[in-house]
């Protein structure tokens, strides 16, 4: 069931600390959402006819709820739990470093964030692939919210465009053999290499975006504060580092599916052209065949 999201985020992001837990649903597999996430794009009102969901479109392409709604589960995303300084959490964190299916590993992570504002404390994120965990005071989170729940969910999109990057990885690897040496089977396969390669463009086209704060984190924060805090934080969860990787493998998958594109063009065009050749031959044998019946039959 696709969920009903409000157009506009309802309340305050640092209301979802009351809420202890929030389930983190990824909009960017349906395009009626794009307007939520991209600000800078107008999209077409994703509540028209139905119900909303009450939560808070991240610019990271996620929208944060309370997980009570049947599409809020944990197969839709991971989820970030809250708890108040000294509160006990309940369970145990080893899950938030389980990676997602295809991605590559990384260690738990756990960093601490001063509020600017005396008195308040700190906020304390435990981070991974497979969500994380915050403890602090309600009035450090009140102040910090933006910058902290911005690095969570672009951590949270870096795991998976990693992943991503590995599934487009492992076709490539499969699809070596139609960019070397295309045949039959390549034009056979088309729809799929054409869709691989679709895939990798929409990963492109979009990854600037997503890696956009860590070059200016202006235009993703509403104070010059929160910007300040976020780029601390992105520091010490070694965004930029991971960010230059993605980079990497990014470009080794799109000069590949180039490759496979062009290819896949030039042995279409040599394929129309050897069936056109083909059948004006079997015109030309059937014409003089015809011919020379002709002048055998008395």
């Amino acid at each position: 069931m696709k969920p009903h999201l409000a157009a506009r985020p309802v309340g305050d992001a640092s209301e979802l600390f009351e809420r202890k837990c929030i389930q983190v649903t990824d909009l960017t597999g349906d395009p009626s959402y794009r307007g939520l996430w991209r600000a800078d794009r107008a999209g077409p009102d994703p509540v028209a006819g139905g119900p909303t969901e009450h939560g808070f479109a991240s610019p990271m392409g996620y929208w944060l709820s309370s997980p009570v709604l049947p599409t809020a589960n944990p197969a839709n995303g991971p989820v970030i739990t809250f708890a108040t300084v000294g509160e006990d959490l309940g369970a145990s964190t080893a899950h938030l470093g389980r990676p997602l299916v295809g991605g590559s590993r990384r260690p738990l992570q756990t960093v601490r964030v001063k509020s600017p504002n005396s008195g308040e404390g700190d906020v304390t994120i435990t981070v991974g692939p497979g969500g994380a965990s915050v403890t602090a005071t309600t009035a450090a989170w009140k102040t910090l919210a933006e910058p902290v729940l911005l690095a969570l969910c672009q951590y949270r999109r870096f795991a998976a465009i990693d992943a991503e990057i590995a599934r487009l990885t492992a076709l490539a690897h499969g699809d070596l053999d139609h960019s070397n040496m295309p045949g039959v089977a390549t034009l056979r396969n088309r729809r799929r290499l054409v869709q691989s390669a679709r895939d990798v463009r929409a990963l492109l086209l979009d990854l600037p975006h997503f890696e956009g704060p860590l070059t200016d984190s202006f235009p993703y924060c509403s104070t010059e504060r929160s910007a300040q805090i976020f780029e601390s934080l992105a520091e010490k969860l070694r965004l930029e580092p991971w960010s230059e990787l993605i980079d990497e493998r990014a470009e080794a998958i799109e000069d590949a599916y180039e490759a496979l594109s062009e290819k896949l063009f030039e042995y279409k065009n040599f394929a129309w052209e050897a069936a056109l050749e083909t059948l004006i031959i079997v015109i030309l044998v059937a014409e003089l065949g015809m011919t020379i019946y002709e002048m055998l039959t008395p």
